[in-house]
Parts: structure tokens; C-alpha cells; sequence
């Protein structure tokens, strides 16, 4: 007999190698599903297991999908041959099993989908067998295309997505099918699921349809608190110091000396215990009831990580990353870019004096950085080179010695026919490293084996970027002996929005 439950996770104290008497943990993380390598805190997450049980994150969520009929995307597709409906609604539907299937009814082959999209709103252009929905461990949802007709899109991508492969999906995703069938991926509150199919508006934001947590903190700017949805202020700036540590370690205990080295570094007063005290009951009385738990170590601000920002920001990140070097650049875009409109301003300003939140905030405005160029990368392989252009410009202005934006801006200048800015670009690169490392980009190329773009017009495409001082260096050798130089990408031919075919 299999050592899961039906729904398909491994029941409690079982690990990821079964049953069969090998050495597995026997606790999962309530946190994040996964199973730790050691019984004190996850390996994944940093949940500390020392604290009280708390309710497992999958047993929190209640996924939904929103289906109806999309104007804007039935514009964008334009297919020939297909009407948008006269009269339109929503239809709305539980996520429930390990797999939930999206296509259309077909009484002769015997396929009859959870998210049925034929009847009175049969999109033809949805094949009978177009997607599958899996529940992933940790409680959330991804997208399979099963090799569909006219593909499956997500978000702003204008590629399809793979068939064949598993794409995870986020709350708020929007999965484009068919001529006009929007599918909205929503994460509601905790509570009892809606019957199958209901006509009701979607929730259209992505901030609406997340749902509200009973805590919610934002480091990426001024301290903000939410409590139950209603923003609740702290006065005293030492207060909000510490709930910003405490914060930015949910999960996990602070001892009270760090906690007052944090808060004074070292001129600690001598009544610095009993200030700490005050501060954590002035919380505790804005605070939901047991968010701030007491231990013999110290302090615990209790709750899921993405209660607070910095966390959301950090996944959000590492996720876009992700889609970016597996070749999705519109899912890492949209995914990016979601991370990046975290921020307010700087971040964590009530700990910026003190010796903690000088590294805090030194680690979160590097991975800003990196996502911004992340950012720029992907819009690149979408073909924004000139759209980048000046945005790249003003961040090399902001970051003079960040190589990888110089990179980037060669590149975008190349592909938009822009060699000469190019060179100049290069020449400023050398000019700055000259001056501030003593060397010049060239004595320290790095070691690139991947695939590269060659100097022909037959370039391998925007999927893989060449170092953009590299492709320069080139140039500049290129345009001493021939005078001419073309770098411009030749895409690959893939199924775009509109290409609409019979469906299967």
C-alpha cells in the first residue's frame, strides 16, 4: 500500500523516501510543506519547530479559478473566424483533488473536464483536452499544457508555455486560452469553498484576490502594520524597531540581547531590559491575540513568512530568477516586476541606525538591484531592447560600478542598431573600471562556455545573452578591420497570440 494520503502528500511522520525503513524526519514543516533535514528548524524556510503547532499552510488554502469571457485578450488575439459572445459571465471554480482538468465536454471520446468550457459559452478555440491543473506539496497550484492546439499563455507572455511541463502558478495569475477564455488563479480567505460554479464578479487585482492575512507587515519602506485589513500606526520609534526585527525573523526566536543591541548597539542604558519589556506590550496590545510569543530564548513573532514583505519580495525574486534562466521571460518579467512594485521607498528606515539594520538593508537593496536587472534582462529577450535603453542609463547613473548594467546597455544598443553608442559605452565602461579597480573589463573577461551571439545576422536569438562588453569588444575589433559590424538577432519562429488553428 502507498505511504500517502489521498491527496496525495505523505501522511504525517512519513518522509520524502516512504516508509520503507530508510532514515526520513518524521516532522513536516508547517510553514512551507517541506521535510526539514533536522528536527530544529526547516532547512527551507527557517520556521523554528521549537514554537506552538500551528495549522500546515495547505490546510489554509482555499484556491479558486475565475473563468470569463476576455475582451482586451480577444482584441490582442484577433483570431479570424471566431465572434466574442454577446452576453458574457463568470464562472467560478473550486480547486479541489490533486488534479483538475481544463477543456472541453466530448461525449464521443469520454472526457468531461472539471473546468468545462463549452455549453453556453463554448470557447471552440479550447481544445477537449487543453491543461491540467496539479496541486503541488506545499498547497498551491501549477499549470500543465497537455500540447493544446493553439497553446496555453500566462500573464503578459506572449509565448505559449511548453506542453508537457509544470509551470507553477501564483494567486492572481491569469491563464490565456483559446480565442477568448481568461482563467484568474485566486487564493481565497480560509473558510468553506463556493459551490462549483457560481456567477459572480471576479476579484480584478491581484491585491484584492490574495486575500487577507489576520498580520501583515511591510519593511519595504516606512514600517507599515495591518491588522485584520485596517492599518494600524505605532508611535514610538523604538517599538516600531523592534516589531521590525521581529519581522524581519518571523518564525523564528530573537533573544532580548539582541533584540537591545539591535535597538542601541552599544550604549545600552541600564534600564534597557525594562524599555524592551514596555515595547513588546505596547505590540502586544495592537497586535492579533498570541502573535508575539514568549519563550526562555527570547521573543517569536508568530505567523506565515509572507505575512511580511521582505519575504514575498525575496520569493518573488528567487521565482522570477527561476522563469528567467528556463527560458520564460514573460513569466519572469510579470513575476519580477511584482517583486520590485513591493517597494515604497527605503526600506526598514526604523533600524537603519542601529548595527543590525545596517546589513539588512545592505542584503535587500543588493537583491533589489539584481531583480531590476533581472528585470531588464528579461525584456530583453522579449525584444524591449530600445525600450530599455534609457532605464538602463539612468540605473548605471544611480550604480556606476554595477558591470552587469554596462552589460546590458551594450547589448541593448547593438540590437537596436546603436554600434557606435556602443563603443562609446565600452569606452566609458573601461574609463570607470580604470579608475576605480585599475584595471579594464578586458583584463578581467570572465570565463563564458554557453552559447553566444556571433557576429553574423544569423544571431542564436535573445534567449541566451552574451555579456554585452563582450559582444562590444568584438565590435571594436570587427570595425578596425572590416568597418562594418551587424549584430542583429534573427527570433525564433514560434506560435504567437493570434496564430489559431482547429482545434483537437
Amino acid at each position: 500500500m502507498s505511504a500517502t494520503s489521498s491527496s496525495g502528500r505523505p501522511p504525517p511522520g512519513i518522509g520524502p523516501h516512504g516508509a520503507d525503513g530508510t532514515p526520513a524526519p518524521t516532522r513536516q514543516c508547517p510553514n512551507c510543506g517541506s521535510f526539514p533535514e533536522t528536527g530544529v528548524a526547516c532547512a527551507e524556510c527557517g520556521y523554528g519547530f521549537n514554537g506552538p503547532d500551528s495549522v500546515p499552510v495547505w490546510e489554509e488554502q482555499v484556491w479558486e479559478v475565475v473563468v470569463r469571457p476576455d475582451r482586451q485578450y480577444y482584441e490582442m488575439v484577433e483570431p479570424e473566424g471566431f465572434e466574442f459572445p454577446e452576453t458574457s459571465h463568470n464562472r467560478r471554480f473550486a480547486l479541489l483533488g490533486d488534479y483538475v482538468r481544463i477543456g472541453r465536454r466530448s461525449a464521443s471520446r469520454g472526457l468531461t473536464p472539471e473546468i468545462d468550457l463549452s455549453g453556453t459559452l463554448e470557447d471552440v478555440g479550447v481544445s477537449h483536452r487543453h491543461a491540467v491543473l496539479m496541486r503541488q506539496p506545499d498547497g498551491s497550484w501549477a499549470l500543465v499544457d497537455e500540447g493544446s492546439a493553439n497553446g496555453t499563455y500566462l500573464n503578459v507572455d506572449q509565448d505559449p508555455i511548453p506542453a508537457n511541463q509544470r509551470l507553477p502558478l501564483r494567486d492572481g495569475d491569469q491563464i490565456h486560452v483559446g480565442a477568448w477564455t481568461t482563467l484568474t488563479v485566486e487564493r481565497s480567505e480560509t473558510g468553506g469553498t463556493r459551490s462549483a460554479e457560481v456567477d459572480t464578479p471576479s476579484k480584478d487585482t491581484r491585491n484584492v484576490a490574495r486575500g487577507r492575512q489576520d498580520l501583515e507587515v511591510g519593511l519595504l519602506g516606512s514600517l507599515r502594520l495591518s491588522v485584520a485589513g485596517a492599518e494600524v500606526g505605532i508611535g514610538a520609534p523604538k517599538a516600531r524597531a523592534v516589531l521590525a526585527l521581529l519581522a524581519l525573523r518571523i518564525g523564528s526566536v530573537v533573544s532580548p540581547s539582541d533584540l537591545e543591541w539591535a535597538l542601541w548597539g552599544d550604549s545600552q542604558p541600564p534600564t534597557a531590559g525594562k524599555a524592551l519589556q514596555g515595547y513588546i506590550s505596547a505590540l502586544r496590545r495592537l497586535l492579533p491575540d498570541g502573535a508575539i510569543d514568549t519563550t526562555p530564548q527570547g521573543y517569536r513573532l508568530t505567523g506565515p513568512k509572507e505575512a511580511v514583505d521582505t519575504f514575498r519580495f525575496e520569493r518573488r525574486c528567487t521565482r522570477g530568477r527561476e522563469l528567467l534562466v528556463n527560458g520564460h521571460p514573460g513569466s519572469a518579467v510579470a513575476e519580477i516586476s511584482r517583486a520590485v512594485e513591493l517597494w515604497r521607498g527605503d526600506p526598514i528606515p526604523d533600524l537603519t541606525e542601529g548595527p543590525v539594520g545596517a546589513s539588512e538593508v545592505t542584503h535587500l537593496c543588493e537583491r533589489k538591484a539584481n531583480a531590476e536587472e533581472d528585470l531588464f534582462e528579461g525584456r530583453m529577450q522579449l525584444g524591449d531592447h530600445q525600450g530599455v535603453i534609457a532605464e538602463l542609463t539612468l540605473a548605471i547613473e544611480a550604480e556606476p560600478l554595477r558591470e552587469r548594467r554596462w552589460n546590458l546597455l551594450m547589448l541593448a544598443l547593438h540590437r537596436s542598431g546603436r554600434q557606435v553608442e556602443a563603443l562609446r559605452a565600452f569606452q566609458r565602461l573601461r574609463q570607470t573600471s580604470a579608475k576605480t579597480t585599475g584595471s579594464s573589463p578586458q583584463q578581467k573577461r570572465p570565463n563564458w562556455s554557453g552559447p553566444s551571439c556571433s557576429t553574423s545576422p544569423n544571431c542564436a536569438g535573445p534567449r541566451t545573452l552574451l555579456p554585452g562588453w563582450c559582444q562590444v569588444h568584438r565590435l571594436e575589433q570587427a570595425t578596425q578591420h572590416d568597418g562594418d559590424f551587424d549584430l542583429r538577432p534573427t527570433y525564433r519562429s514560434t506560435p504567437r497570440r493570434g496564430d489559431t488553428v482547429a482545434p483537437v
